[in-house]
C-alpha cells in the first residue's frame, strides 16, 4: 500500500489543498475548477479538458455567489463561496499586521501566504523557519511534512509528522487562525478505494505517518505508529480498516480475524474490513466462513464502491474455486465479466473453468 492522499484538504470556505499520490499541490476550488483568492475578492475560472473551452466569473467577498456547472465527463459543479464569506486571514495580511507578530507566527504566516500563491519552496522555508524559532510550533510541522511531501521526501516528512505526533497535540491553532478554521479537514485514501474524511489534528497524522511509511516500504512501522494510535484512544473503523489493511499485507491472518470479527456491512470501510477479513479466512482454509463473510459484503451494494464490490467478488469466486465448486466461481468471474470485461484475469479464468 503505497502514499494515497486523495485530493482536497478544505482550508477555508471555497480554498482547498489537492492532495494525490505524488504530493501536496495548492490551488482553489474543485477539481476542474481554479479559484484565485485576493484581498479584493475570488476569480473563479473552470476548463473542461481537452476542449480549450473555459468559464471564468469575479466574485467581491461581499456580494454572493452564484456558481455554474463545469461541464466535465462527469457531472461536476463549482462550489461557490457562500454570500458573505471572509478570505483567509493569512491572504489579506499586511507588512504592519505582522510586525508586531512574534518572530516565529510572522515566519508561519509568511509560509501561509507563500503557499496560498503556490510558491511551495518558499513556503517551506518560512515553515521551517518558525518551526527553528519555535519547537513548539507543530502547525509548521504539519504543513512542512505536506510539502515535503509533495517533493517526495518522503523521509524528511516522516521525521516532521513524527514530531507532531510526540508533541501529543491534537489542535493547530495557527493553522486555524491564518488559513481557516475548526472545520479544516483533508481526505485521505486508507485503501485504494477507502477514502476517509479527516480533520487535521493527532489521528489524521498518525494515519499520514502511517501511509508515509508504506510509501518507503516501512510496514512494520506503519503497523506500530496505527497500534500507538489505537493505544492513545482512536479505535474508529478508519483506525480499524488501516490496522485490518496491514495486517493483510502482513499476512498477520490470526490478528486481522481477531480485530475484524463482529463488522457488519454499514458502509465502503466496513466492507473494505470485511474484504480483507474473508481473504484471510480463504488463506487459512476457512472456506465457509470465507463464503460467509464475502458474501455479508456483497449484500448491500448502495452507495458502495464498484471496484471494492469487484475486488470483493473476485475473493469470493477464488473461494468458491478452491473449494471445488467450480460453477459457482465460474458464475462469480462472468458477474465480473458482464462489470468489467478486463478485470484483473477473469477472462482467463473463465476460460480455464470452462475447458475443464
Amino acid at each position: 500500500m503505497g502514499f494515497r492522499l486523495q485530493r482536497r484538504v478544505k482550508i477555508a470556505p471555497g480554498l482547498t489543498m489537492n492532495i494525490s499520490k505524488r504530493g501536496v499541490g495548492m490551488s482553489v476550488g474543485p477539481r476542474g475548477a481554479k479559484v484565485s483568492v485576493g484581498p479584493r475578492g475570488v476569480r473563479e475560472s473552470v476548463g473542461i479538458p481537452g476542449t480549450g473551452m473555459r468559464y471564468e466569473e469575479r466574485q467581491d467577498w461581499k456580494k454572493g455567489a452564484s456558481g455554474k456547472p463545469a461541464q466535465n465527463n462527469e457531472p461536476q459543479r463549482v462550489a461557490p463561496l457562500p454570500p458573505g464569506a471572509s478570505p483567509p486571514a493569512a491572504a489579506t495580511l499586511g507588512f504592519l499586521a505582522k510586525a508586531f507578530k512574534q518572530p516565529f507566527e510572522k515566519d508561519f504566516i509568511d509560509g501561509a501566504q507563500c503557499l496560498l500563491k503556490d510558491d511551495q519552496q518558499n513556503a517551506l522555508a518560512h515553515f521551517q523557519g518558525a518551526a527553528a524559532l519555535n519547537p513548539g510550533c507543530i502547525d509548521a510541522y504539519l504543513l512542512s511534512a505536506l510539502v515535503l511531501i509533495n517533493r517526495q521526501d518522503y523521509s524528511t516528512a516522516a521525521a516532521w509528522l513524527e514530531r507532531v505526533i510526540g508533541s501529543g497535540a491534537s489542535e493547530f491553532p495557527l493553522l486555524c487562525k491564518y488559513l481557516g478554521s475548526d472545520s479544516i479537514h483533508f481526505e485521505l485514501a486508507i485503501t485504494d478505494e477507502v477514502k476517509a474524511n479527516l480533520r487535521l489534528d493527532l489521528r489524521a497524522a498518525y494515519l499520514t505517518l502511517a501511509e508515509v511509511y508504506q510509501q518507503q516500504g516501512r510496514l512494520q512501522d506503519s503497523l506500530a505508529i496505527v497500534k500507538q494510535a489505537v493505544s492513545r484512544g482512536y479505535s474508529d473503523p478508519v483506525i480499524r480498516l488501516s490496522l485490518v489493511e496491514l495486517y493483510n499485507d502482513l499476512e498477520m491472518d490470526e490478528e486481522l480475524i481477531a480485530e475484524a470479527q463482529g463488522t457488519e456491512n454499514t458502509d465502503n470501510v466496513s466492507v473494505a474490513i470485511l474484504f480483507y477479513l474473508g481473504q484471510a479466512m480463504m488463506r487459512q482454509g476457512y472456506y465457509d466462513a470465507a463464503l460467509t463473510v464475502l458474501k455479508a459484503a456483497l449484500a448491500k451494494r448502495k452507495d458502495r464502491s464498484e471496484t471494492l464490490l469487484l475486488d470483493t467478488r473476485y475473493v469470493l469466486a477464488q473461494v468458491y474455486e478452491k473449494s471445488g465448486k467450480k460453477s459457482m466461481a465460474r458464475k462469480q468471474y462472468e458477474q465480473i465479466l458482464a462489470k468489467d470485461y478486463t478485470f484483473r484475469d477473469v477472462k482467463s479464468r473463465v476460460d480455464e473453468l470452462s475447458a475443464t
